[in-house]
Formats: structure tokens, sequence, C-alpha cells
């Protein structure tokens, strides 16, 4: 008998496949994915052991790196119930698949692809990969190649044993936790503090308890919210003024209580990081006591009063329910006023930031917010958007604001400048509707992927519409039923897919936007009259990208993207708001010392230039406060303010830095002080330094147009 020693991280990569032949011209993909969330760490084995699969993958390819290995890896908690457009990478896998980049595909079971109950997307992706001519590997175990009938059959009966495993198993699991949740024992499930569960009790005993500590702090929000008159901005204000809500359990305490608390953990406790989590707290019927065993047929929600020991009481409770909900626990309605958004400067409805969702900016996360004349682009210092999500996202938890502007200005700004580009371009609309059609005929993108989604549900549903609605097809209640189920399924599915075309730019506008290319052929006349709605969908297909830098206390630079088809470049502008940025703590003895010295004799020029971040008009008013005076003019002496009392010479310092000589430093200082002049307090003008017929066609159609033809 023989002995080989192995080191334990030594993976595994042999594997019989038979005669595998992998198309080496293109590359192998590697999927990796958990259902569960934090299955990362909590089953870490399963974790390396799909991370294991690239170099099985190297091996089956017969290469020692990476080179043609693309990895896929969905982490934890992305269930395979999901779409192509609610699993990024699973869609980037298809767009790669379809463009001809992956030709074979590596997961550890087949199952990590789908757990499909409609075969939706199981179905795109088989067909794709029999068109292709993609294989998919299951390590040890099988091959799929789709262009055999018998793989793709195989494949298809794994994917239902792979729902199978939702419908039966999950669900048995389910059943067994709805059966004790029926006893009024905890099932499982989150738990709103100040409810923990005793680890000493045996699990088909444990109901929820009382941790006391934190019992006096829950008792605390709803006597405030209630003294608040049920003002939800008024009580979330005080939650984002403590450092904490309830506080981190003792040691000892977490070793005999298990907490399950969904809220936000922070520096010595635990506290609510969203307005909707607030309201959702605040509502929230297991506080009297009420255990949730499901829903009945009609979809009401099923309690079972009096199964553990309320924290709030009944009437306190029941006022909170019906001022967030409208009804009271018992369905009747409330007597008050339900208003959420009491103790705001102004009502939300009807926001018309045109370019939310498209302005962006280096220096943080650009969000929209009622402002005191209408609503405003907040740019919020260190908060920053990746992906879907915002790093320290949170309604309740203050951020440091850098810059904001006025929306509607802004809007009309980059919306005039649009018009004059249209103006002075008698083609716009032909061309942007002729390179959406061009786009059909490329690549695949996500575009079309999206849009074979919607068709294909589409499909499925006009099907179960016609089985239901023929009275030609015979149907068994139990059949007719499941067939009921199913497309109240896929009608609830559908509309978020719809959604998020509207919100591609990447679709024909045409296709989500009524009359678009007739609008945008006449846009002064026709684009106000369009529906908030429509004008936004507008924009989101016009402006590819849009970034406002703050760069003095008065400018801002404006860097813009346009379609193709509307221009030949990014478009620039400088923009001076009327109102500087206010991040000056006072004024400093320094100061005040150089307008003591500077302030009586000196030009505006020299004591701004001495005072960079200081307007002159601020300059003026705090040497007022000084008790310092300025010398009268003397007869024949020019004059002693050259610029407008609002800039700073920060302002003229960032503007000269666009410029290489002397007279267009002078050129470029003059419009700054052109702008401050003309630009009242709080609005905002702009200035374009690159003519319309540089930046749009108008110059290339008037240069083809006066060249002469063959002949002449």
């Amino acid at each position: 008998m023989t002995f080989k020693i192995i080191t334990t991280h030594t993976p595994t990569t042999a594997y019989n496949l038979g005669h595998l032949s992998i198309d080496l011209s293109r590359k192998t993909a590697v999927l990796i994915r958990q259902s569960k969330k934090k299955a990362d760490k909590d089953h870490y084995e399963s974790r390396l052991l799909q991370e294991n699969l690239v170099p099985i993958a190297m091996s089956l390819r017969g290469e020692t790196d990476i080179t043609n290995i693309l990895v896929y890896d969905e982490g934890a908690g992305i269930s395979g119930t999901k779409g192509y457009d609610q699993r990024p990478k699973l869609s980037k896998l298809y767009l790669d698949i379809e463009n001809g980049i992956v030709g074979s595909v590596v997961v550890a079971r087949p199952d990590r692809l789908f757990r499909d109950k409609y075969f939706l997307n199981s179905g795109m992706f088989t067909e794709l990969a029999e068109r292709m001519g993609v294989i998919l590997i299951v390590p040890g175990k099988c091959v799929y190649d789709f262009t055999k009938y018998n793989d793709l059959q195989k494949f298809q009966d794994d994917m239902k044993e792979a729902y199978k495993y939702i419908a039966t198993h999950i669900k048995y699991m389910n059943d067994a936790k709805d059966q004790k949740m029926l006893r009024g024992l905890y099932g499982g499930n989150a738990l709103p503090a100040p409810y923990a569960i005793d680890r000493t009790v045996w699990k088909d005993e444990q109901v929820p308890i009382i941790y006391k500590p934190w019992r006096e702090p829950a008792l605390d929000l709803f006597t405030r919210f209630k003294a608040y008159d049920f003002s939800i901005a008024r009580l979330c204000r005080y939650i984002e003024s403590l450092p904490y809500i309830f506080p981190l359990p003792l040691f000892e305490d977490l070793q005999r209580y298990m907490f399950k608390t969904k809220m936000r953990i922070v520096p010595g406790g635990y506290t609510f990081s969203h307005v909707s989590t607030a309201s959702y707290y605040l509502s929230n019927l297991t506080l009297g006591g009420f255990a949730k065993i499901g829903k009945d047929e009609e979809g009401n929600t099923l309690l079972i009063p009096n199964a553990f020991e309320a924290a709030i009481p009944f009437e306190l409770l029941d006022e909170a329910f019906a001022a967030i909900t409208g009804n009271h626990i018992d369905g009747t309605p409330f007597d008050g006023i339900k208003n959420n958004r009491r103790f705001m400067r102004r009502n939300p409805q009807g926001a018309d930031a045109l370019l939310h969702g498209i302005i962006t900016s280096d220096q943080g996360h650009v969000s929209v917010a009622p402002g005191p004349s209408g609503y405003d682009y907040h740019c919020h210092k260190g908060l920053q958007q990746e992906g879907y999500t915002l790093k320290m996202m949170s309604s309740l938890v203050r951020s440091e604001q850098w810059w904001s502007l006025r929306s509607r200005t802004l809007d009309q700004i980059i919306f005039h400048r649009l018009c004059d580009l249209a103006e002075h371009d008698n083609h716009l609309a032909d061309r942007v509707k002729a390179f959406f059609e061009s786009r059909k005929d490329t690549a695949m993108d996500e575009a079309n992927l999206l849009t074979r989604q919607i068709k294909q549900m589409q499909e499925k549903i006009a099907r179960l519409n016609f089985l239901l609605t023929t009275p030609g097809i015979p149907l068994d209640v139990t059949t007719a039923t499941q067939y009921a189920l199913d497309l109240a399924d896929l009608n609830s599915q559908l509309p978020r897919l719809l959604r998020k075309q509207q919100s591609t730019p990447a679709i024909d506008p045409a296709e989500t936007i009524t009359n678009f290319y007739y609008v945008l052929s006449h846009l002064q006349t026709e684009f106000e009259k369009q529906s908030i709605d429509d004008r936004k969908q507008m924009m989101i297909r016009l402006v590819k990208e849009c970034k406002v830098n703050n760069i003095s206390p008065h400018l801002f630079h404006l860097y813009i993207v346009w379609e193709d088809g509307i221009a030949t470049r990014p478009d620039v502008a400088l923009l001076w708001r009327g109102v500087a940025r206010k991040d000056l703590a006072g004024w400093t003895a320094e100061e005040d010392n150089i307008i003591r010295i500077l302030y009586p004799r000196n030009t505006q020029l020299e004591i701004m230039e001495s005072l960079p971040q200081r307007s002159f008009v601020i300059i003026q008013e705090h040497a007022a406060v000084l008790g310092v005076r300025r010398e009268a003019e003397r007869s024949g002496r020019k004059k002693v303010n050259t610029y407008h009392a609002t800039v700073s010479f920060a302002d003229l310092q960032v503007a000269m830095q666009y410029t290489n000589d002397g007279e267009d430093r002078a050129y470029v200082c003059d419009i700054v002080n052109s702008l401050a002049e003309n630009t009242s307090k709080g609005t905002t003008s702009a200035y374009w330094p690159i003519p319309v017929d540089v930046v749009g066609f108008s110059s290339v159609i008037n240069n083809r147009e006066s060249r002469p033809t063959q002949g002449q």
C-alpha cells in the first residue's frame, strides 16, 4: 500500500468527463451563486467548492492561467427564481454568450443557473446555447450539449427537479414553520425590539419574550410619536439626533438570548436607517403580542392575539397603526389626519426634476429634495452610488451636503441648450431615430435581452389566458386553479419588467414614449405639453451623461454627453450660482488684520486676492462691523471696484485655469463678472464656451452641403 501526502488546500481538479471537446476559440465561463444571504460565510465549504471551479475550467481547457476564464460571481443571497433583469451577472453571461465571447459554461450544479417555475429564463438560455453551440459542464457529473435533443431533455428534467426542491422540500419546511406559528410559537422570523428569544428554552416551546433594557426605548418611541401628533417626519428627526435607539446587549445577555432584529447596528447600539423602517416598526402588530400565522385565500393577514406578552399597550399601538396605515387594527377607518409628510417644507408630490437619476458628481451622490423655492439637486459629500445601492445610504443619518442647485433652473439651462442644438440642426430627430433603429441590428445588449424577457412573459400570459377563456378546452378544477394562480403571478411580474424597460436608455424611445420623434422635432412647442413622466423619459433617452462639480464658491463645471445623433462631441458649460458655498467657519484674526490694513486704500482686486474665498460684498459687510472705512475716491482715479461685488478671487482663479494667455484670462474674467452681474440671488446662469455649431452636427452638414460635387 502506498500513501500520498497532500496539503489541505490542494484543490481537486481531476474529473472524468469522457472525451470532452471545448471550443478554445471562445472563453469559458464559471458561474458562482449561493441562494441564502451570508451563505458565503455560514456555508463556506459550499463557497470554496464553487471557487474550485476556476482551476477545473483551466484544466479542462488544458491551460495554466486564467486568461480565458471569465468568472461571473453572483455572491450570496441571489435566488435562482429571479430573472435576468434581477441578476446582473447572469445577464452579463447571457450577453457574452450571445455576442460570441463565451463558448462553454461551468457550474457546480445545474440549479446554480435557475430554479425556474415557468421555464421562461431557462428556456431562453437553452435556446441561446443551442443556437450558439455552447456546452454546459457540471464537473464530475455531466455535460449538456444543447444541440443534442437528449441533453436538452435531460437539462429540462433537471430544471424541473431544481424547482421541485422549492415546491416540495422548502414548502415542507415552511409548512412546518407555519404549523409551529399556528400554535403561537416562534417560527424563526425577525423580531422587532424589544423582543428576543431565550436560548435555554426548548425549541418547541420558544416564544418571543421582552428584553427589559429595550422596553423603555420602545415605549418612548410610541409615546413621542403620539406627542408629535403622529408626524413621522418629526420622529425621524428625533431618531437621527440620537447616537442609537436600543443599546447593545450585555455579553452575558448575548449568550442567553437570541436577538433577531433587522435594525442597523451603530457604535453603542441599534437604530433605524430609513423612514420606511421606522414607519414599519411603529405599525408592527407583533409589538402588541400578535402572532402572524400567514394569510387566508383572500390575502388577509391572519393573527393570533395574546400569543405572547405585549411590549406596547394596545391603545398606544392601535393609534400609531391607524395613523400610519389609515385604519385601526379592527379595520375601522382612522378619524385623524394621515399625513406622513407633515412638517416638511414642501409637498414632494409632483417633483419635476427632469435630470433625477441622470445627474452625477465626482464630489458625492446627487439626490433630489424639496427646498424653499421648489426642488433642489443636492450633492452629499462622501455618499457614493455603487450599482443600485449607496454607500452609507440612510434617510435618518445625516451626511454632509457639499452643494445644491435648483432643479428647475438647471433643467431649463440644459433643455434650452438642447433646443439650440435642434434649432441649428433640422435633421436631429431623423438622425436620433436612425441611431436607435441601427441598434436593433447590432450585437445583443441589455435592452434586447429585456425585450426578449418581456416578449416571452407576454406570450406565456397570452397562452394561459387562451387556455382559461376558451370554452372548447376542457380543464379540470385543479388544473384551472393552477393556471389561474400562474397567470396572476406572471401578471404581477410583468409591470416590473415594463418599468425597467421605460428607464433603459438603450431601448428605442418610440416603444415607450408616445410621439417621441415628433416631440423631438418640435421641442420648443411640444416638450412642455408632455406629462412630467414623459419629459423625464425623454431626458433619459437624450442625455447619456450629465456631471456637475463645484469648482469655486460660486462656479460649477457642467459636463454633458448627448446621445449619439445629437452632438459630435461632449458639451461643457460654466455655471454661476447666485449664492456662494457656505463652507467657512467665521472670520479669523488674520483676516480681520488684512481688512484693517488693505481695505481703506487698496484696490478691490488686491483685497480679494488676499481673501480669495470671500466675495467683496461680504468683505464690505465685515469691514463695517469692524468699523473700517474706505477712503473716498480721488478725481481722475480709475474705478476702484473692477468686479461685481459677489465675485471672489477664488472664482477668478478657477476660471483662469481654463485659459493659456493673458488675453484669454481677461476675457474669461469678464465672462465670470458678467455672469455675476446678471444672475439674481439663488438662481443659476450658464456660459457655454463651445459654439452650438461646433458641438452639434450643423457644421458637419453645412460643410458637406457646401462641398462641390463631382463634375462641378
